[in-house]
């Protein structure tokens, strides 16, 4: 029996992360279903991602400027894009009520949400559909199970961000790494509680390069990113190469691409490490990884979080959405823990 459904737009604002895990999602549709109409709605902050060097979307995608406009203008705004379209589904993969609010200026015959389980801010006011929520607790897990509930089975998520010859080349030329193995270190995530320490940082870096690896340093162009990779640099006699606040988000997917191996926090680069099939050592205290890690290479992972949660909650096992109250809570991540993890990466990949 064929899906009735020919046209799905799929709605996720922010974090970056979640809408690197979103396009994950709108692409495998994409790519598996050719018959199928893919429409993605995204916060113009992280559009770029998603947009080739030609500037053509790699995917059918409108964007949204809340930032700018407020909900209602962006809303209407968006409406005025699609006022032609009328989707058979729209998948809501984002509980907030802005995303509920915009959800009312995209027409569609079958408003996808969430569950009594995962949604909040009264998203089922703006939902026909309740998607029922895998026994996996992993956001990404939670997207692909609207596609589940649509009908569109088996679904594996993929990521193809068609990053051009020049886009590679001008990576090749950021990292100058004469042929070495790259370690990439994108040390900060968008809350600074979820980040490790300097001086963890800084071991790690130095143990890299003490094994004859090519060190990278990568971040946005804050200034809070910007001295914190300053200080790693500066830690090691700036044996590194900075390139943090040097890249765009296309040229950090390609630069990420080009590397050997990733070390980060809760972040988008662990994100786009991830997606591209690069090993990537994720670092967690304050959220569940089972819910917020990267989906490939959980194997080496170093967290944790179930220790500093289990204490917080006086023995009790956290809820899979219990959040570390404990801002200092990386600072238990141990460098000899890291440094394992290291060095299982290198074995189990072939690095």
């Amino acid at each position: 029996m064929k899906n009735p459904i020919k046209s799905v737009c799929i709605l996720r604002l922010s974090a970056l992360g979640d809408c690197i895990n979103a396009f994950g999602l709108a692409n495998a549709l994409h790519e598996t279903y050719k018959d199928l109409d893919v429409h993605f709605v995204v916060d113009k902050r992280f559009s770029s991602l998603f947009i080739d060097e030609n500037g053509q979307p790699l995917i059918p995608m409108d964007t949204v400027d809340i930032k700018k406009l407020g909900v209602l203008k962006a809303g209407y705004q968006l409406y005025k894009n699609l006022k032609t379209t009328k989707f058979n589904a729209l998948f809501n993969l984002q509980t907030s009520i802005k995303s509920s609010v915009l959800s009312l200026f995209i027409k569609a015959r079958l408003k996808y949400g969430y569950d009594a389980q995962r949604r909040r801010e009264g998203q089922l006011l703006f939902i026909n559909r309740q998607v029922k929520s895998p026994t996996n607790p992993h956001v990404l897990a939670g997207f692909l199970a609207f596609a589940k509930q649509a009908g569109f089975d088996d679904l594996q998520p993929s990521w193809n961000y068609k990053l051009s010859d020049s886009e590679l080349a001008t990576a090749d030329k950021l990292i100058n790494s004469g042929n070495k193995k790259v370690f990439a270190i994108a040390p900060a995530s968008a809350k600074k509680a979820k980040n490790w320490t300097v001086e963890g940082y800084s071991k790690l870096a130095m143990f890299a390069l003490s094994k004859g690896f090519h060190v990278i340093l990568l971040g946005s162009n804050s200034e809070y990113e910007k001295n914190l990779c300053e200080s790693i640099n500066k830690n090691t006699k700036d044996k590194c190469v900075n390139l943090c606040g040097k890249t765009s988000l296309r040229i950090l997917a390609a630069v990420i691409s080009k590397t050997s191996l990733v070390l980060s926090p809760d972040s988008a680069a662990m994100h786009l490490a991830s997606s591209q099939k690069v090993p990537v050592i994720g670092l967690f205290a304050i959220h569940n990884p089972d819910r917020v890690g990267a989906w490939n290479y959980r194997d080496i992972e170093v967290s944790v979080y179930k220790q500093v949660a289990t204490k917080e909650l006086q023995g009790k096992t956290p809820g899979w959405r219990y959040r570390v109250h404990d801002e200092n809570a990386m600072q238990q991540i141990q460098v000899d823990d890291v440094i394992s993890a290291f060095n299982k990466a290198c074995e189990k990949y072939g690095i």
